[in-house]
């Protein structure tokens, strides 16, 4: 399997990407949609399913992919009661509807798990599924294969590229390669961990010049759980699951690893500090964390710790603190690093958009944006400055549908341009998730860590 036309736009240079006219990329964008779209709606159940059902047989203008845009739910639409009662059998099923890989011959009956499943599709097939964190109470499964997975690193590193007389660099490869610190469980299948494993092939010098927080495994039967035991304990449902006594065992093993690591992490950065003094890293990290390893740096007297062409990327915003309006000169100050790259992502998508020096964040030609009522669910128009619910189509995939409506309330600027010389829409301004505002949805925060002297949870572990 290999990449297209389409998806090679990714070896573009920023230049060529965001020095294209709106005409030029409208062009490029309605053609090659009009060649997914033709590729894969025959093969995906679930895609040709929608098409019929909105009487859409062709692609005609960029907003008439709007209709066959899959909800942010899509991808985890399975039963519940399909992992409970260890149905993997309908659950392939399930996933064999979303992508073109051929999953109707494997047998699953041997599963006992999640992590088990996953480990037989990928045994035989192309496909290397990343899922969600599944803090709603159920993970989404994203069936990407090898390829995507290999695109998703590229377009992941092109966020140090530069951009006009803006400095950068190619990081991995023939590129830069440096020590990375990534303060995270080295292994699983959630998307930071796919790009851990990715990092340490393909930009540290070597494997073990990969730093993270812990060698284990995130397993995603464990992320699954704690999702459905963190909306079951917010609901006062928690005397509805039943857990077996290994699985009790391990569940608290989970959650005491994820109260401590807040902790951890200054220790962990210290021990870098130690180990790596003075070199140039690449360093990633929740925003967050960060930050706490900085306070204890403060108080230590540790500051400009690595090399000053060190670089790094900081996302995720406060989670768990309140971050102050100079975190980042502090972080900088402690961590010597001044070259902070930030994006706009998610699991769902094929890279990134990235932040210019005015704080605007840029949507590249690979990414059809649209923006849609959030009551209605109607497209609204793609001019002037408009705000709500942010969808896109992912032009890169080719064995799985790229449109996605996200739970993100995003401001667009259609027309007028950034001061940063790039072309094309952007985003301004604040994004923040509707679901509290209009949705309804039931999404438990990602850095919620459960309460241990909730009583009805010391029962429920044991």
């Amino acid at each position: 399997m290999v990449e297209d036309a389409i998806s090679a736009y990714i070896h573009k240079s920023w230049d060529e990407l965001f020095g294209m006219e709106r005409g030029e990329i409208e062009a490029f964008q309605l053609q090659a949609l009009k060649t997914r779209f033709d590729s894969l709606a025959p093969g995906l159940k679930r895609l040709k399913s929608k098409a019929d059902r909105a009487k859409i047989a062709s692609i005609h203008t960029l907003t008439d992919v709007v209709p066959l845009l899959f909800d942010h739910t899509e991808y985890k639409s399975y039963p519940l009661s399909l992992l409970e009662k260890n149905r993997f059998d309908l659950l392939t099923r399930w996933f064999d509807d979303l992508t073109s890989v051929d999953l109707s011959g494997i047998s699953v009956a041997h599963c006992g798990g999640i992590d088990e499943w996953l480990d037989t599709l990928e045994s035989h097939t192309a496909l290397r599924p990343n899922h969600t964190t599944g803090t709603s109470g159920k993970l989404s499964f994203i069936p990407r294969t090898t390829l995507e997975r290999d695109l998703y690193f590229k377009a992941y590193t092109k966020n140090y590229e530069g951009f006009g007389e803006q400095p950068g660099f190619k990081l991995g490869g023939d590129g830069v390669r440096v020590p990375v610190i990534y303060p995270s469980v080295r292994h699983g299948r959630y998307i930071a961990q796919t790009l851990i494993g990715m990092l340490a092939e393909q930009v540290a010098p070597s494997p073990d010049q990969l730093y993270t927080q812990s060698s284990g495994s995130l397993s995603a039967d464990l992320a699954s759980l704690a999702g459905r035991i963190r909306v079951a304990q917010a609901k006062g449902e928690l005397s509805n699951l039943h857990l077996s006594d290994a699985m009790r065992a391990k569940m608290r093993a989970y959650f005491e690893e994820l109260e401590r690591r807040p902790e951890e992490m200054s220790a962990f950065f210290e021990s870098m500090a130690r180990e790596l003094q003075g070199e140039r890293v690449f360093v990633i990290s929740q925003a967050s964390y960060l930050f706490k390893a900085t306070l204890k740096a403060e108080e230590l007297g540790m500051s400009n710790i690595f090399s000053a062409d060190s670089f790094g990327s900081a996302g995720g915003g406060g989670k768990d603190i309140i971050l102050p309006d100079d975190w980042k000169q502090r972080v900088s100050a402690f961590t010597g690093i001044n070259q902070w790259a930030s994006s706009y992502a998610m699991t769902e998508i094929t890279g990134t958009m990235p932040m210019c020096e005015f704080g605007h964040y840029h949507i590249q030609p690979l990414h059809i944006p649209f923006l849609l009522d959030p009551n209605s669910g109607e497209c609204l128009p793609r001019n002037g400055r408009r705000t709500g619910r942010f969808a896109f189509y992912d032009l890169m995939p080719q064995t799985y549908w790229g449109g996605f409506i996200t739970g993100d309330e995003v401001t667009i600027e259609w027309d007028s341009p950034c001061p940063c010389g790039r072309k094309g829409a952007y985003a301004v301004g604040q994004i923040e998730r509707y679901s509290s505002k209009v949705t309804g949805d039931d999404k438990i925060t990602c850095a919620a860590t459960v309460d241990n002297t909730d009583a009805s949870l010391q029962a429920l572990l044991g």
